[in-house]
């Protein structure tokens, strides 16, 4: 019912307070769905009984009591399905009913507010567009990207078929990548980096059809509003779809056909098929 922030630089007070406000909660369960000391820490100065989280450090097996071991390092399953199971090791399991049934891919539910944005947009922004698209080519340098000039081809190719509407977007902090990309798109190409914030942009989102990014945060909000999401991943395991990539009734995710050699992080030139995602 609500939101608390912790930013780990709280003063020596600040932890306190939010430690009491915790312990007035009188909650029951906390779940760590990534692991951090200091707020498992919190929780259990707080006195909540049951912790449940990823055991991946020493000091969470003395934290969370509540803990499963799952190496997610490893990268051999999904990223939402590691977290479902911690959540369903905390609801109670009837005999009759069995495990609870949670869909395989997550939804996002807008304010009338938001959905009346996204409508605004398409009727002034796309107006007798039959298809929407958004190219996202930023990500924050999660993972080894598309090049930018790859993306400006999508939006430019996109934009010449009938009866389509392109958009870049990006967050400020894809700005090195917009500013690289923004010379090579054609007039009919709207850049729409910067204009909204995060609750506009999710309206904006819910106007479009399509979106088209690398692993980054945005292909995953399109996939869970229901759009067309195609995302370009590596084939790192430990970076690639079947661990990070969007869940959605309409996805796709495309990677370079390569053997790639690296076991957690990109090797970049010490690796023969650098850059493969050229291909």
């Amino acid at each position: 019912d609500g939101v608390w922030t912790w930013t780990g630089r709280e003063t020596g007070e600040e932890t306190a307070q939010l430690v009491e406000r915790m312990r007035a909660e009188g909650f029951d369960a906390v779940v760590l769905l990534q692991y951090r000391r200091e707020l498992a820490q919190l929780a259990r100065r707080a006195g909540i009984p049951n912790r449940y989280g990823p055991r991946s450090k020493i000091s969470s097996w003395f934290l969370l009591n509540r803990g499963l071991r799952q190496g997610r390092s490893r990268g051999h399953r999904h990223e939402m399905d590691f977290n479902l199971d911690l959540v369903r090791s905390l609801v109670p399991v009837s005999a009759d009913t069995g495990n609870p049934v949670i869909d395989d891919h997550p939804g996002l539910h807008l304010s009338a507010d938001q959905r009346i944005t996204g409508a605004r947009f398409r009727d002034e922004e796309a107006a007798g567009a039959r298809q929407v698209a958004f190219v996202h080519p930023g990500s924050g340098g999660s993972a080894l990207d598309w090049e930018p000039e790859r993306f400006a081809e999508v939006a430019n190719g996109l934009a010449r078929k009938e009866g389509w509407r392109v958009f870049v977007t990006g967050s400020p902090a894809d700005k090195a990548v917009i500013d690289r990309i923004r010379p090579l798109l054609g007039s009919e190409v709207a850049v729409l980096a910067g204009r909204y914030d995060l609750p506009e942009f999710l309206g904006v989102l819910s106007g479009g059809d399509v979106m088209v990014a690398p692993s980054t945060g945005p292909l995953h909000l399109a996939a869970a509003l229901g759009l067309a999401a195609v995302g370009l991943y590596p084939p790192v395991v430990t970076m690639g779809p079947d661990r990070w990539g969007p869940r959605g009734p309409w996805v796709r995710t495309l990677t370079p056909p390569v053997a790639c050699p690296a076991r957690r992080v990109c090797t970049e030139q010490r690796c023969p098929h650098y850059n493969c995602m050229k291909r």
